[in-house]
């Protein structure tokens, strides 16, 4: 008896589709459609017909001289990075001011972390996203990273 019942709905939503099939192909025979063109009704495709050009905000071939640019203007950006790391270093082991609002700064927040670590919620909610952290799954790695792509961590290629 349930097999007969699955067997009839099944008969008629297949029936149900071969008359919305032959209707849309009634309608559309009896209007012209210009190649190339994204039917009406439609807003975005991601299947757009193969006349249909894709609009990009950057030419396919880059010129020789605007890669240069970017790598030279790259490079004295990394340089810049460096120089600043390099001066503040020097500053924090120097300079006995930053010295000792660094120490004080550190203790400070030593205080602070107990006081976080004493309420219980929090120690309890840290213990949950742990948990759920566990089960995140791994992105795959790319083979061949590009420059730029993802978080950067020294001393890793």
């Amino acid at each position: 008896m349930i097999k007969y019942r699955i067997m009839s709905l099944t008969a008629v939503i297949v029936a149900m589709g071969v008359l919305i099939c032959s209707a849309e192909d009634k309608d559309k025979a009896g209007k012209e459609q210009v190649p190339g063109a994204m039917p009406s009704g439609t807003f975005f495709s991601t299947n757009a017909p193969a006349g249909q050009q894709k609009s990009s905000p950057f030419s396919a071939e880059i010129s020789a001289d605007f890669v240069k640019k970017v790598m030279e203007t790259s490079a004295r950006i990394e340089e810049c990075k460096k120089q600043i790391a390099e001066r503040q270093e020097y500053l924090y082991e120097s300079n006995p001011q930053i010295k000792d609002l660094r120490q004080q700064m550190i203790d400070m927040q030593g205080k602070i972390n107990k006081i976080l670590e004493a309420d219980k919620e929090l120690v309890q909610m840290r213990l949950n996203r742990d948990i759920i952290w566990t089960t995140m799954p791994v992105l795959p790695k790319m083979r061949d990273q590009q420059p730029g792509m993802g978080p950067r961590m020294p001393a890793i290629k």
